[in-house]
């Protein structure tokens, strides 16, 4: 199986858009025109239209208070909750296998090479604003995001990932799973004082590196699955 190659981790990463921006730039159309109507509406002009139409309503000043803010809050509010969705389908498109994610590892150095992102990374902090995520005691930074046909095409993988992958089982999983717990194990990356599924991160990083013309992408591998090969070798540890 090739391995991936520095040069191609870098124009992988190079091709993706920057974190801090992508939930924008691969946001549906719908909900890209959306976003950019919800900017283009003035929380200042609400306010002082409502500060007009406050000063005709009877009640108190707290009344006339909250009737004058209540446009621009509203505004915020639907901005602040748009982007919470946003965001959410990024992370939804990387555990489905459509976006894939690269960044540094910290520490960085000079000769530091951008790595593959496994999709578990996700379930940590994501710091979208400075394009770094933390996840377990580690921590990307400069993180990136490029889409699947993009990488199949700087890796010349052709339509591999676009084939569906409904058996859990098919024909080379089981054989790079098991590699895989092997090579890490020799490393020193398998504990048998830590459980099985923590492991995982690491094992799809080390598939995405050593085995990115599996069958199945390793970011779409099913627990079940990757557990049904590893288990038992852990088990003899």
């Amino acid at each position: 199986m090739a391995k991936i190659s520095k040069e191609q981790m870098a124009r992988l990463h190079k091709s993706g858009a920057a974190m801090s921006r992508s939930w924008l730039v691969f946001a549906h159309p719908e909900l890209k025109t959306q976003w950019t109507a919800l900017q283009q509406q003035s929380a200042l002009d609400t306010i002082s239209q409502n500060v007009k139409e406050a000063a005709e309503i009877e009640g108190d000043l707290q009344a006339k208070v909250t009737h004058a803010f209540s446009g621009a809050q509203a505004i915020h509010s639907a901005r602040g909750e748009l982007e919470k969705k946003l965001k959410s389908n990024v992370t939804s498109y990387i555990e489905q296998g459509y976006l894939y994610a690269f960044g540094y590892e910290l520490p960085r150095t000079l000769s530091s090479t951008p790595q593959p992102i496994p999709s578990e990374a996700w379930a940590g902090k994501c710091n979208w604003s400075e394009s770094s995520l933390s996840f377990k005691g580690l921590r990307f930074v400069d993180v990136s995001l490029t889409t699947r046909d993009i990488r199949n095409t700087i890796l010349d993988r052709g339509v591999v990932d676009k084939t569906p992958t409904n058996s859990a089982g098919r024909r080379g999983v089981e054989s790079a799973i098991k590699a895989a717990f092997n090579e890490l194990n020799k490393a020193g990356e398998i504990n048998p004082k830590k459980s099985k599924s923590s492991h995982f991160p690491k094992l799809r990083e080390f598939l995405e590196q050593n085995y990115p013309d599996l069958p199945v992408p390793p970011a779409r591998l099913k627990k079940n699955t990757i557990y049904k090969y590893f288990s038992p070798l852990f088990k003899d540890l």
